[in-house]
């Protein structure tokens, strides 16, 4: 499920926003707080086609664009000379004079000068650094247009890419109320030195846009307000505890439970050598805190976690509820960051897998069984197959949890485990792939393929990637019945989507 953006991938860093904790896998998800992923260039670039040898525009240069669209990544779409241009901050249907910031061969990179008219669907941004933080991408559209956008993202990936004309592409699941939806966060710190009120102290921030500039904010719209507010009370705690030594924590993790409202807070330092023991015992005073770990990462602008985390107080899990299992979260889990998203991305997922109490269910990329127990519950068997260990000693650990015993899991990457596994004889009625945001290696396609389950399930963070994948399992004999996409990440430019494949007779 859409790790992307652990996610999303979504951030207080995306390449900016407050780095926000999701999928290891997209993982490094949709999320992006790294607080959300860009998908990258317009994915029609290249056939929205560039000037017949014509001088681009200069960079500098100033132009009146109209926006037809928006790309992958929520900007406007139009064209200069006949040639394709990006600009952030231009919707659908709206006019503007922009200037050059970039030519990219096939299309250019533009900032808005002057708005010239409003789409209708333009709201005021709930968020005061929106544009700065790379977070949000979208909250200047009404929700409403959000989601028929998302949903015709995936549309036209199908039809552009995977040469489907005629899938049925639901409207997209939104919330609702798309705001506050976040369980789980990684925010930098910034140790102010020189002089002003914030001398010496701790601030929280995001990133901007495609750096490691933090932009000060103590507040993000789409965390829940108690973790928010623990975040700033656990940064004022560790800066008066600790002092100067406070320049040596870089990031403040946070993780809650929907199902509780309990939170869990990681640290993580440069410097093994700091003794936060004192300070977390303060720490786990704050409300609803139930859990305190730290974790050394000596590059605080690299991977946020180090190679192990400590639990320094309290818990060392949370508990959480989904599809009426109850799951144990530890620091590094995965977890979907958006609960009540996930629920209903499930849910489409077993409603598509539609398994019979016989059936012999393969769960791929299974990251810690969110998918995989609800299944074992309706199948003879499913057997999940997980790249991150600790991803599946957290999903064997939740099975016996729930009192699963017909839940198998491997570790492995998937296009190694499962073909062995088919060599001994292992036969599937029914197949769930969750890859990553760069799909399924072309080994496992051929070998579900060769393997012929009835059916298979396709949940993916990646629109482009589904349907590269899609165009090859349709080739290998299946027809793609419908697609949900799912907003697990409201107010980001990303999408999750469901798909269903049945094996043609």
């Amino acid at each position: 499920m859409a790790r992307g953006p652990q996610s999303k991938q979504h951030g207080r860093a995306q390449t900016s926003a407050r780095q926000r904790t999701g999928d290891s896998r997209h993982r490094d998800r949709p999320v992006s707080q790294q607080r959300v992923t860009s998908a990258g260039p317009d994915r029609n670039a290249a056939s929205d086609g560039a000037s017949d040898g014509a001088s681009p525009p200069a960079i500098g240069s100033v132009h009146t664009v109209t926006a037809d669209r928006l790309n992958d990544d929520g900007d406007g779409v139009g064209r200069i000379d006949a040639i394709t241009v990006f600009v952030p901050d231009l919707l659908p249907g709206e006019e503007a004079r922009v200037q050059v910031t970039a030519n990219e061969r096939r299309f250019l990179r533009a900032a808005v000068i002057e708005r010239l008219t409003d789409a209708e669907s333009r709201l005021t941004p709930a968020c005061a650094v929106f544009g700065e933080c790379g977070g949000c991408q979208l909250q200047h559209f009404t929700y409403a247009a959000q989601l028929e956008h998302k949903r015709r993202v995936v549309e036209q990936a199908l039809v552009r890419i995977a040469k489907l004309q005629d899938v049925r592409v639901h409207p997209t699941l939104g919330m609702d109320e798309p705001w506050r939806y976040r369980n789980q966060v990684q925010v930098p710190l910034e140790y102010v030195t020189g002089t002003g009120q914030a001398q010496g102290r701790l601030v929280t921030g995001f990133f901007a846009s495609g750096s490691h500039r933090i932009v000060h904010s103590a507040t993000c719209d789409l965390e829940p307000s108690d973790m928010e507010q623990a975040v700033a009370s656990a940064v004022d705690m560790l800066t008066d505890t600790l002092g100067a030594r406070a320049s040596a924590v870089h990031h403040l993790i946070a993780r809650r439970s929907y199902t509780t409202g309990h939170i869990m807070l990681v640290v993580a330092v440069r410097d093994a050598d700091i003794d936060l023991q004192a300070v977390a015992q303060k720490l786990l005073s704050l409300p609803n805190v139930v859990s305190v770990a730290r974790t050394v990462q000596s590059q605080p602008n690299g991977p946020v976690w180090g190679r192990s985390v400590d639990i320094l107080a309290g818990s060392a899990v949370l508990t959480e509820r989904l599809v009426d299992l109850e799951y144990l979260i530890s620091p590094r889990s995965f977890f979907q960051v958006n609960t009540a998203q996930a629920e209903r991305l499930i849910a489409t997922a077993l409603k598509y897998a539609d398994v019979d109490p016989g059936d012999t269910v393969l769960d791929a990329y299974c990251g810690t069984g969110s998918i995989s127990l609800p299944l074992a519950r309706r199948s003879r068997q499913v057997i999940g197959i997980e790249s991150v260990p600790e991803a599946v000693a957290d999903a064997r650990r939740n099975a016996e949890h729930n009192a699963v015993a017909n839940a198998r899991f491997e570790v492995g990457q998937v296009e190694s485990v499962l073909p062995n596994l088919l060599k001994e004889g292992l036969t599937l009625d029914v197949a769930v792939v969750d890859p990553p945001r760069k799909g399924c290696d072309r080994v496992v396609l051929d070998a579900l393929i060769d393997a012929k389950p009835e059916r298979i399930v396709y949940v993916s963070c990646n629109h482009a990637t589904l349907a590269r994948d899609l165009r090859i399992l349709v080739d290998g004999g299946y027809a793609v019945t419908e697609a949900q996409p799912v907003d697990m990440f409201p107010q980001t430019s990303h999408v999750e989507c469901v798909t269903s494949l049945v094996r043609k007779s």
